[in-house]
């Protein structure tokens, strides 16, 4: 009989299970198999096991996609990495023929697979892989910062769209942890005033304890007024990371300023004048998954340059899991590493 490992299972609608399952091997002269060190429950993972779900999964699929871990076994052909190399993980599975790969947009791949959502993931103690998605991190890197390579990685792809120059102003709509890693990333850059709006209060506490002064909510107060009475004709950079506060984004920023559409939420749809971003000249960056980012976000990690202790939350064995996605979809916690 193979030898079992615990793992988290989608087996359907609102339906995660904990059990014993085979561990995987490697099939292709091209994988990596990885013991996996840490993984952060998503907000996606979250949606996944919503009723009705909010993001579709492949049922009998181990869930987790955001991880590091160390390769403990290579494919023949592996020339990237070799046993023993820590690293972190692209969770997209590109095709590299479509003609969205040819022109060097993996992250819009007509043919991706998402691992921990199409193909087994990372909540289980070990993962197997192709070994173009891993990416080599420094052993000096804390274990619970690789468990944000996906994220940040993800992150860069948005901030690169906007290039901000240092004094400009931010506003970031959602204070979950993309949010919070927007944050930090404009701040390292040199933005000048930096505004937080989130509905959740525990959200914006934990902003403040993160250093964030300018905290709005949105639902509560004069959104508009409080952006303008601190930035004077509204922000140079908004970002939704919210996925549906579109509307309040075209509201604050500036005439000639940006606006990053990062968030998902397949529900929301936005109802605003068109015509405003006419007027406005308002510029409208869609920011999906990581284009090419790894590379530049394992840099960020090693630099040691953002404060990632401070935004886990919360700590757990994978047999707590359960526990955490029902934290993370009260909006009780920031970021939570589980351990498998």
């Amino acid at each position: 009989m193979a030898e079992k490992m615990l793992a988290a299972v989608f087996e359907g609608e609102g339906k995660l299970t904990l059990k014993d399952v085979p561990v995987p091997e490697i099939t292709r002269p091209d994988q990596v198999k990885l013991k996996v060190e840490a993984i952060g429950i998503c907000g996606t993972d979250v949606h996944i096991v919503s009723v009705p779900p909010g993001y579709i999964a492949t049922p009998g699929t181990i869930l987790g996609h955001e991880y590091v871990g160390r390769i403990v076994e290579a494919g023949k052909n592996v020339t990237n990495v070799k046993v023993g190399d820590r690293v972190v993980v692209l969770p997209n599975d590109y095709c590299g023929t479509c003609i969205y790969c040819q022109i060097h947009l993996p992250n819009l791949c007509e043919n991706i697979g998402a691992i921990g959502i199409h193909v087994d993931g990372a909540y289980s103690e070990f993962n197997v892989v192709p070994s173009k998605l891993v990416f080599k991190v420094d052993d000096s890197v804390p274990v619970e910062h690789g468990a944000f390579a996906e994220m940040l990685a993800d992150v860069v792809n948005g901030t690169n769209k906007v290039r901000l120059q240092p004094g400009e102003s931010v506003v970031v709509i959602g204070a979950g942890p993309i949010g919070q890693l927007y944050a930090q990333m404009f701040k390292a850059a040199g933005a000048g005033k930096l505004i937080i709006a989130d509905i959740s209060e525990y959200r914006l506490n934990y902003s403040k304890k993160m250093g964030f002064d300018l905290l709005v909510d949105p639902s509560k107060e004069g959104f508009e007024k409080f952006v303008l009475k601190h930035t004077g004709i509204g922000a140079d950079v908004v970002v939704d990371a919210a996925g549906s506060a579109f509307a309040d984004a075209i509201k604050v920023v500036r005439k000639g300023g940006k606006v990053v559409i990062f968030g998902v939420n397949t529900q929301a749809v936005a109802n605003f004048p068109q015509s405003q971003v006419t007027f406005k000249e308002i510029t409208i960056y869609g920011a999906w998954l990581a284009n090419a980012t790894f590379p530049a976000a394992v840099k960020v990690l090693e630099s040691r340059s953002l404060d990632l202790d401070g935004l886990v939350s919360h700590k757990i064995p994978l047999k707590d899991l359960h526990k955490g996605i029902d934290l993370l979809a009260n909006r009780q916690a920031m970021k939570i590493v589980v351990y498998p």
